[in-house]
């Protein structure tokens, strides 16, 4: 009885003697073996059924995968420096200022005809009675440059007359005289520097906006501009500071007329 093992027949006989073997219990027990071989047979069939599925649906499907052939180089590659010509900058040639003279044509005494003594014309006039008297105008308010005129019966060239800028902006450099701010340009720059507000930021460089304005004929400032403006709100403070001066210029002058003027100036801030 001690070495009746549990998995055979025997074993279930005992234990279900003198019962109801028609019970489902009996046949579980009775057919346990043969189910649980089953089942590992039919397992093992499943894995191997998917595993061959797999391969064949892959060797169908691989994909040709052409050889790449790296050619064999076999010229030789030789370096050469490049020497880059060196780029002559062209030289500007010297502007001077050419300043036309008056020319007076003289007509007395010119290709005298010689002739007989009693033939001559006894009232020829002389060099003084017959000269043409000639005056040069001169405007005292001209610019330096300008050709002179003449009047009488000579010839000469005319002055040129001064241009009419109107309501033009004109460059500083074509003007005889520069804007000038009461007290100078220190006066100016105190000014801005005194009520320009500085922004709160960590920072210890200087900053500089690049403004341009307009100085009108009568010394007020238009068309203020913020050319380069580097942030923290510092171009906006720059024209608001420009705006509220109320202090007007000394215009640019062009043959002694005032002319609207462009000017650019840059503004240091100092940040601390």
């Amino acid at each position: 009885m001690s070495r009746l093992s549990i998995y055979e027949t025997r074993w279930i006989d005992l234990v279900f003697e003198n019962r109801n073997q028609k019970y489902g219990a009996y046949q579980l027990r009775r057919d346990s073996v043969k189910t649980s071989l089953t089942a590992l047979f039919m397992g093992l069939l499943f894995v191997a059924s998917i595993g061959a599925i797999t391969t064949i649906v892959s060797h169908f499907n691989r994909s040709v995968v052409p050889d790449i052939t790296i050619p064999e180089w076999s010229e030789t590659i030789q370096l050469t420096d490049v020497v880059l010509p060196e780029i002559e900058e062209p030289v500007l040639p010297e502007v001077k200022s050419q300043v036309s003279e008056a020319t007076i044509v003289k007509d007395q005494l010119i290709n005298p005809v010689i002739v007989k003594p009693q033939e001559a014309n006894q009232n020829i006039a002389t060099n003084i009675e017959n000269k043409n008297a000639t005056d040069v105008i001169s405007d005292g308010t001209g610019t330096p440059g300008l050709n002179p005129t003449t009047t009488g019966n000579g010839t000469g060239t005319d002055i040129p007359k001064a241009v009419d800028y109107g309501n033009t902006v004109v460059n500083a450099t074509v003007l005889d005289k520069m804007p000038e701010f009461p007290g100078g340009i220190n006066k100016f720059y105190s000014y801005v520097g005194n009520n320009f507000e500085k922004p709160d930021i960590e920072a210890t460089e200087t900053f500089r906006v690049y403004v341009s304005f307009v100085i009108e004929k009568d010394g007020s400032m238009t068309d203020i501009k913020v050319i380069r403006d580097p942030g923290f709100g510092l171009g906006k403070e720059a024209i608001r500071v420009l705006k509220s001066l109320k202090t007007k210029w000394s215009p640019g002058m062009i043959a002694s007329k005032p002319v609207r003027t462009a000017y650019n100036l840059p503004i240091a801030v100092q940040m601390q």
